[in-house]
Parts: structure tokens; sequence; C-alpha cells
């Protein structure tokens, strides 16, 4: 391995020109740390606000774009119990996924599902750690709730549909059109409304009924 690997860098805000490949030194893990062999990396919105200007990533985080990744570990850092090299691994980076090799924490990693391709694995980390830890760490979504999605047709409902009703929890939504709505009923949503032609808190209340909403996760922030 050498000491150098590509990377992408954004020198000036723009469109996806952008992007710049430069030359940046291989991450050392730290202790608690894995390296990564980037396979692939994950786009997201943020990734596309960096590259914009209206995003500017937390002082602690890498400069470089790339919140997920999926890759082969190549080295693991002395405190590390998890993984090994060779293991195949999806994880949440903390910036620097737009690289051959990335460090991250081991316990940001899940192991590759075995009949996942390098882009599906890839696609995990960024969503569904951010719904499970909101829907069930957090707010402690349970069997037999409901849950009411704001946004369902974005990559964040979609996932909370999917994690929600794998956990057998009633699932409203909320979405922009009448396609979206029906996208979010394919994705297994059990009631999807269009909150620009109807009322949505009406009817999400009356379709819960006396089980109430239980949990409501809005990433949209809207004036409601």
């Amino acid at each position: 391995m050498t000491d150098t690997m590509l990377a992408i860098e954004i020198p000036e805000p723009g469109g996806p020109d952008a992007l710049k490949p430069c030359s940046v030194p291989i991450p050392d893990p730290t202790p608690d740390q894995i390296l990564i062999r980037n396979m692939v990396a994950g786009v997201n919105r943020p990734d596309c606000a960096q590259r914009q200007g209206n995003y500017h990533p937390p002082v602690d985080a890498n400069p470089l774009p790339g919140l997920e990744v999926a890759g082969e570990v190549v080295a693991c850092g002395s405190e590390t119990s998890r993984y090994r090299p060779g293991d195949r691994v999806t994880a949440l980076t903390h910036g620097g996924g737009y690289a051959e090799y990335t460090a991250v924490h081991e316990r940001h990693c899940l192991p590759w599902p075995e009949d996942y391709d390098a882009q599906l694995a890839g696609a995990i980390p960024e969503n569904f750690f951010t719904v499970y830890y909101n829907l069930f760490t957090r707010s402690r979504l349970a069997l037999g709730e409901t849950l009411l999605v704001h946004g369902g047709s974005s990559g964040i409902g979609l996932a909370a549909i999917q994690l929600a009703k794998a956990s057998g929890v009633t699932v409203i939504t909320t979405a922009g059109t009448d396609e979206k709505c029906s996208f979010c009923e394919s994705a297994g949503a059990d009631k999807a409304i269009n909150y620009r032609t109807e009322n949505w808190s009406h009817i999400a209340q009356e379709f819960a009924g006396e089980n109430k909403i239980d949990v409501i996760l809005d990433m949209v922030a809207g004036d409601y």
C-alpha cells in the first residue's frame, strides 16, 4: 500500500464539475478505528449541499465529502475487536467517503449483508442508521404503535417506512403528490396523505383512531 490515495475535493462551490480529483495521505486509523478500502461511496443531500457551498462540515469532520461507504477492511486499530482485515463492511463516515480509503470508528460499521452487492450495501448507513437511532433508540418506537412520517418519499422517509413495518408498526406518511403517495404505499405505508390537497392532520388522526399517533418523524420541519 502506498502512502497516498485518490480522493475527491471541492476547491470551490459549484455544480458537479466542482468535484476535483486530488491526492491525499491515506488515513492512519486511531486505536478505535478500522481502515476501509472503499468499493462505493453513497451520494446524499449533504454531499450536494457541500458541493454547492450550502453545507459546512463540523470542525472535527474530514473536509472531503462522502458520508457513507462500503468496502473491505484492510487495517484495524489496536483497540478494535469487531472486524479483521478481509471483512466486508458498510459504514457511516465523518466525512471523507469520496476516497479510496476511509478510517471509521468500528461502532459505525455493519457487516455487509451477504445477498447485497457493493452499491446496495453502500446505500444503507446514512439513511438507515439515522432512522433507526431516531425511531428506536431515542423514541423507543415499539410493536403495535403508530408512526407518522412527514416526507415519506424521501430517503429518510423510505427507510422509516421499511424499518417501522418490519417492526410491526402502523405507518402513516405525508407526501406532496399523488404519485409520491402511491410510492409510499407501495413501499409498505398503511396510509399516505397528499398534504397539498388533503387535510393531512385530520386524516392522520382519523386513520390512527383510538390507537393515536405515538411517534412523529419530521425531517421537513415545515410550517404546519
